[in-house]
């Protein structure tokens, strides 16, 4: 497993953060695992929840009690008051695939999070059993992979699409996905609220918005001109219109707010 990029939970609201890929055989359904501490006195308790096409499930200790929860996938920024001193552990699927492993519609999930019993088995208090972040996450690796194989999971035409819309910064738009599926608008449509809760025009913004902060994140002084160019919108108005729906500031406020926290 290896250290990758930012999360939905920034690194500046905890500490001790950590991030681990999953193995390869979780890649086309997993994006990360992740861990960290809030902090008592942080100011940023009250997290920003930025829509991101995914869908999380978070293990929250705070010795005794150890809950679970399940996020749905966001259709706008909302509030999560985190519990102070408390520790978490997020499974972020990519968008779409926690379908697979959960028994709740991704349409029942939107804009919601529900506390689980367990998940895939894996009770609260059996996590909590498991001694620091290493542990904990091969435990989830082990059912989340015998749920993969036990169910012969595979990515469908509509998952694999989205993947390189994201991957390649295709044209964002339905047509695109019609094209690379070879499925009708109407089917598309369907197929995505379906598999992920979200109408498909809304998840190709939310998805070309998070390939911007990324992009931020790799390169905080990127031209932001060149940064529409590259995600093939109109002009930097049209980016910044997104980008302030869809996470509450403009990408120049962001730029300047990572580099108050570097």
């Amino acid at each position: 497993m290896s250290r990758k990029g930012p999360s939905r939970l920034e690194q500046w609201t905890v500490k001790d953060y950590e991030e681990l890929a999953p193995p390869q055989s979780l890649v086309p359904f997993i994006e990360r695992f992740w861990h960290g501490v809030v902090s008592a006195t942080s100011p940023f308790r009250d997290f920003t929840i930025v829509p991101d096409g995914c869908v999380d499930v978070v293990y929250e200790q705070l010795h005794p009690h150890v809950r679970c929860f399940l996020f749905g996938t966001a259709s706008h920024p909302h509030q999560f008051q985190f519990t102070p001193d408390a520790q978490y552990l997020g499974i972020r699927f990519r968008p779409g695939m926690g379908r697979h492993f959960l028994d709740l519609h991704p349409r029942e999930l939107t804009d919601q999070h529900v506390e689980l019993p367990a998940f895939l088995g894996v009770r609260p208090e059996e996590l909590a059993e498991e001694l620091g972040f290493l542990a904990q996450t091969e435990l989830l690796t082990q059912r989340l992979s015998t749920t993969l194989h036990r169910l012969d999971i595979t990515p469908t035409p509509l998952d694999q699409a989205l993947r390189s819309v994201q991957q390649n910064h295709d044209v964002w738009r339905v047509d695109t996905l019609s094209e690379l599926t070879g499925r009708s608008p109407r089917q598309i449509e369907r197929a995505v609220m379906a598999q992920i809760g979200l109408p498909p025009k809304l998840l190709l913004r939310i998805l070309r918005v998070q390939s911007a902060i990324a992009a931020i994140h790799r390169a905080p002084l990127r031209s932001l001109v060149d940064l529409a160019a590259m995600l093939s919108y109109s002009d930097q108005a049209h980016m910044n219109r997104d980008f302030r729906l869809l996470t509450g500031s403009t990408p120049a406020q962001y730029q300047l707010a990572l580099a108050r926290k570097a």
